[in-house]
């Protein structure tokens, strides 16, 4: 792993291969690791950068001084981004998907292409006044409210159980519940975009890469919102879906995936 600072917190990255530069982004609660198959398939054909984002892996945490906004990890991207020439293509899931998206528009002609998982890009269900933002809207309170009250662990079995199922997390080993629990305080800053952030879906239509959006069939019905707004108002955009997945397909369904991850790529290389 490499490291770099950004707005002085240290970031820890993957940085491998040669070729055109592909970016991955992770989810909330991950790491790059979370890419890793993604990884062996791309390094050998291509330069592989993937970050450990704020607060997350082997990157410092954000300071608890400071007030957090999305523009911190946008950073991390564009800062890697100017670590490369040429052309750049964005891969993302859920929060790093987010991240590739507003990425996406700061870079402008620089970026080739976009395949997103997911992206929750939740503030756009609050400014089109979807139904589906109240659910957001309960998920926040169900984390934000433990974690004011010092219970992360609480928060992290109503994040994860939300986007892995009562049963999964219930079963899952005490140190996967630990590590969860460790990301809980980042998490609970991310929610704070939801709530905040501005971009509208008319921003995001600047956007002309070719983008690849993937919807997990059996995924969240605030998760499939998102998708269908990007879907009709990115003017370059498609739309799959991933038989059988949920939220979290990168770790649940990685081969499917990563085949239409890499499909995209290259189609668009």
């Amino acid at each position: 792993m490499k490291h770099l600072s950004v707005g002085g917190v240290e970031i820890a990255y993957f940085d491998e291969g040669k070729g055109p530069c592909v970016m991955l982004g992770h989810c909330s609660s991950a790491s790059h690791k979370e890419w890793l198959p993604l990884i062996e398939d791309l390094k050998g054909d291509w330069r592989v950068l993937a970050p450990d984002l704020i607060g997350y892996g082997q990157s410092d945490p954000w300071p608890i001084d400071k007030p957090f906004s999305i523009a911190a990890d946008v950073d991390v991207l564009l800062a890697l981004a100017k670590k490369t020439r040429g052309p750049l293509h964005f891969v993302g899931h859920s929060y790093g998907a987010a991240l590739a998206l507003e990425a996406a528009r700061k870079l402008g002609k620089r970026v080739k292409s976009l395949t997103l998982v997911e992206p929750v890009a939740f503030h756009l269900l609050r400014i089109d006044d979807r139904p589906e933002w109240k659910e957001v809207e309960q998920l926040g309170l169900a984390v934000l409210d433990p974690v004011a009250k010092g219970d992360d662990r609480k928060a992290a079995a109503a994040f994860m159980s939300y986007w892995l199922g009562r049963w999964r997390w219930w079963l899952s080993p005490e140190r996967f519940k630990n590590a969860i629990a460790a990301t809980i305080p980042k998490v609970a800053l991310e929610f704070s975009i939801a709530l905040d952030a501005q971009t509208t879906l008319s921003d995001y239509a600047e956007i002309a890469a070719p983008t690849l959006l993937i919807v997990g069939a059996k995924t969240r019905a605030p998760a499939r919102a998102v998708i269908e707004l990007l879907g009709g108002t990115l003017p370059n955009a498609k739309v799959e879906t991933l038989k059988g997945a949920g939220h979290m397909s990168p770790f649940t369904h990685p081969a499917e995936l990563n085949r239409m991850i890499l499909d995209h790529l290259a189609a668009h290389r």
